[in-house]
């Protein structure tokens, strides 16, 4: 899996227990999903049509579409807009060989 070097702003949140492509999880609170996603160390969200590439996000803001992920059955979510809360199940299709 590739690295990513991120880590929240604020230590205080409170983690929650989550599943990332089937695996249990804690991430904070409240936090963007992509963002907590990116400092638990999971920086391939999906894969190219193309090349079938591993993707992350690029924008964080909504716009480029690259950190969508399958999120409690919902495809295509946009996870730079979703706020981590507990229970949540992600799919994420970049980490798959």
């Amino acid at each position: 899996m590739p690295t990513a070097r991120f880590r929240s702003l604020d230590p205080t949140l409170s983690m929650v227990d989550v599943t990332v492509d089937g695996k249990p999880a804690r991430l904070p609170a409240g936090e963007p999903l992509a963002a907590a996603l990116l400092a638990a160390g999971h920086a391939a969200f999906h894969r190219s049509a193309r090349r079938d590439e591993p993707r992350g996000p690029w924008c964080l803001m909504g716009t480029c579409l690259q950190c969508v992920a399958t999120i409690d059955g919902h495809t295509q979510e946009r996870t730079c807009r979703i706020p981590v809360r507990a229970g949540m199940a992600i799919e994420l299709a970049g980490n798959r060989p």
